[in-house]
């Protein structure tokens, strides 16, 4: 994949989990870096969670090998896509991550 085809700007998070002073627990999300990638968006659905209209969407994100993991998730303009698994291409060079981007 050429460098061009990496055309959008993520953050990559990880979630913290821990229980506050009153014992009530919490889920925070850190910054862990920046990466460019290519987000493609495979398929889209609607769906009733909670009682609310629901859109969910598949994307994929191809990026450059490196630390990703399921669990994580992948920030770029302000949308938000969780990583759901983390396939690599078998060279070692790139890596496609299976999303899911919910929007109410």
């Amino acid at each position: 994949m050429s460098a061009g085809a990496r055309r959008h700007l993520c953050e990559l998070q990880s979630r913290t989990v821990g229980v506050d002073v009153i014992g009530q627990p919490f889920t925070t999300w850190t910054a862990a870096r920046t990466f460019w990638g290519d987000i493609r968006f495979l398929s889209g659905l609607a769906a009733i969670k909670a009682g609310a209209d629901t859109s969910v969407a598949k994307v994929s994100i191809r990026a450059l090998q490196g630390a990703f993991d399921s669990g994580q998730r992948v920030i770029n303009e302000g949308r938000v896509y969780e990583i759901q698994a983390v396939l690599p291409d078998g060279k070692n060079k790139q890596l496609d991550l299976v999303c899911i981007a919910v929007t109410s």
